[in-house]
């Protein structure tokens, strides 16, 4: 009976081995799929940006065709506005106006990431002075006592000299 107890206390730990190893292979693979994931989501924000970036650049050109009433890009004939509808040119301007944001959000994030950073830096220099003052204000008092412990010396010595004289 505590044979048969043995034998299975043994191939429950096996199991519960295979299991841990199992759950470490899993960990790993969804590592690996995380940084796939976030791989291709950034892959996919670039893209969508740089799409943004075009658009804004073709609704630029609208613009300025419209502005200096030049003719179009298509062998001279037309002005390049006239072949989008309304609703494509509205469509490049929502896209131009969403560049922006993006670029400035972007812009926003840098500056924050510099202050953040300029912050610890700061708060390193504040705690650095602490400590150098710290160590300052002590090296003071060890001069102060070993003015002290000097000055009774002299003063000991001064009449050590006068008595036995």
């Amino acid at each position: 009976w505590l044979e048969s107890i043995e034998v299975t206390k043994s191939a429950l730990q096996q199991k519960m081995l295979d299991i841990e190893n199992e759950k470490d292979l899993f960990r790993k693979q969804k590592g690996y799929l995380d940084e796939e994931l976030d791989f291709r989501k950034q892959s996919m924000d670039q893209a969508h940006k740089r799409i943004l970036e075009l658009e804004a650049m073709l609704f630029e050109a609208l613009q300025q065709e419209d502005a200096s009433r030049t003719p179009g890009l298509i062998k001279g004939e037309g002005r390049l506005s006239d072949l989008l509808t309304e609703e494509e040119k509205e469509e490049l301007r929502r896209a131009m106006d969403q560049w922006k944001r993006c670029v400035m959000c972007e812009l926003r994030e840098r500056d924050a990431q510099i202050l953040r950073e300029r912050m610890e830096l700061l708060q390193l220099t504040q705690q650095r002075n602490k400590e150098l003052e710290e160590s300052i204000e002590a090296q003071k008092r060890q001069i102060k006592e070993l003015e002290e412990k000097f000055l009774f010396l002299f003063l000991f010595f001064s009449l050590a000299f006068i008595l036995w004289s």
